[in-house]
């Protein structure tokens, strides 16, 4: 079983201060938001000057599985006016999200590596996984089931199913149902991985200092929590031991996407991986049936979140405003989908404060990290791609948050410099169409 890093494990000269390690956390959520609504103005990120988008930055309460949260505006830096048109010529694409490569042949798949796989040459160290590419979609189509490419199209493997990537990362066998003999370990498996090293994390804790006790301890905590997450919706234990199947596409992706965020929090603060690329869903079937998003006709209900992005003249569009005058109906599209994009900005804030909360050697998760909020489309009723909405948080290389940074017209490749040169590799140009670094980002 994966351990933290311990100050117990360093060398002697070394325990005061440990060599500092960068991270990249990648996260998409598709159809865009209403740019008028999210965007602030340049300069400081006050929680009374956040739009009415970007509200919940200021701190939100408990919503279904989703905890309550503090405030992480101060943790994050809100970049406005990026042009993707040149990037992506096409609408509704998650695969073109993290390039900054115009594609090619099909116009969606990217012909260089995504920022993801450029960073996670840089990044991986002697860490087991090179990236972690999670993704809440069943969806294997190219364009709608993959955001992360290697050079030349080749689509990242994904893990789809959080029990997989849990037994892939932490288990010491994956579950079958084969002869007796692998029943019996499968069986075994059922049980927590704690169980199986009580006595080993006995034995290690006697002899660690205060502080490493106090981030094993956690670290065990994270790991029974995690345990119960993802057992949670799996069949009762029979004595051929069957592991549930994996949802299929229309499954669940909020309490998917929950998990991969916990469980990608947790390989990292094992330094298990230094990359991890998280796709919330694909760009047709999210929806919020399980949430209480809006009041009266202003409630979201159980439409997709692609019709509600869609307002009142697409044909992919939430039909019940019809009816009504044009000028209610706009007021009440309008109004849905700020509280679709709040929700976005709230399961970012979620994995902010998860990687905020991850103590390391040298501080948190989130101090060694840049985080990374992406989607397919800038203002989803139109499908522009020429003002996406951006958001970075994390301090690695010493990146400032707690801000607004206009970037009016730059380019995709622009800001893909930006965050590399924030890694400590020198580039003075990115992407194609390409873009030199933004002044002062």
């Amino acid at each position: 079983m994966a351990l933290p890093l311990l100050e117990a494990m360093l060398p002697q000269r070394a325990s005061a201060q440990t060599p500092a390690v960068q991270r990249f956390v990648a996260f998409f959520y598709p159809n865009g938001t209403d740019p008028r609504k999210w965007n602030p103005a340049a300069g400081p990120l006050t929680a009374s000057t956040l739009p009415e988008c970007l509200k919940d930055l200021g701190g939100f309460a408990a919503e279904g599985i989703w905890p309550a949260e503090e405030a992480t505006f101060q943790d994050v830096t809100v970049v406005t006016g990026i042009d993707h048109s040149g990037v992506c010529v096409d609408i509704h694409m998650p695969s073109m999200s993290l390039s900054a490569y115009k594609g090619v042949a099909n116009s969606y798949t990217p012909p260089e590596p995504t920022l993801d796989q450029y960073l996670a040459d840089h990044l991986q160290g002697d860490t087991p996984y090179r990236t972690l590419t999670l993704s809440a979609t069943g969806s294997t189509d190219i364009g709608q089931g993959h955001i992360s490419f290697r050079k030349g199209g080749q689509a990242e493997t994904v893990v789809r199913n959080p029990r997989q990537l849990f037994d892939a990362l932490f288990g010491s066998e994956s579950m079958g149902s084969g002869d007796g003999a692998a029943a019996e370990r499968a069986r075994a498996r059922q049980a927590s991985v704690l169980d199986f090293v009580k006595e080993d994390a006995a034995r290690l804790s006697a002899r660690l200092g205060a502080a490493d006790k106090q981030r094993l301890d956690q670290y065990l905590e994270s790991v029974f929590e995690l345990e119960k997450q993802v057992n949670a919706g799996a069949s009762p234990t029979t004595t051929s031991c069957t592991v549930p199947t994996q949802p299929q596409t229309g499954g669940n992706w909020h309490t998917k996407s929950k998990q991969f965020i916990d469980l990608a929090v947790l390989a990292m603060a094992c330094d298990l991986t230094r990359v991890v690329t998280i796709q919330y869903s694909d760009s047709w079937g999210v929806h919020y049936s399980d949430y209480k998003l809006g009041e009266g006709l202003e409630s979201v209900g159980d439409w997709s979140d692609h019709f509600i992005s869609h307002k009142l003249d697409d044909q992919d569009r939430a039909t019940d405003l019809d009816k009504l005058a044009r000028s209610e109906a706009q007021r009440i599209a309008d109004a849905r989908v700020v509280a679709t994009s709040r929700f976005k900005v709230r399961r970012f804030a979620y994995l902010v404060n998860a990687l905020k909360r991850a103590t390391t050697a040298n501080g948190s998760l989130l101090d060694e990290s840049l985080v990374l909020y992406v989607s397919e489309n800038g203002d989803g009723d139109s499908h522009s791609r020429k003002n996406m909405p951006i958001l970075i948080a994390g301090r690695a290389g010493g990146f400032e948050t707690g801000r607004a940074v206009d970037a009016t017209n730059k380019p995709t490749g622009a800001l893909h410099a930006s965050i590399i040169r924030r890694f400590g590799i020198d580039v003075t140009s990115y992407g194609n169409p390409a873009g030199s670094p933004i002044a002062g980002l």
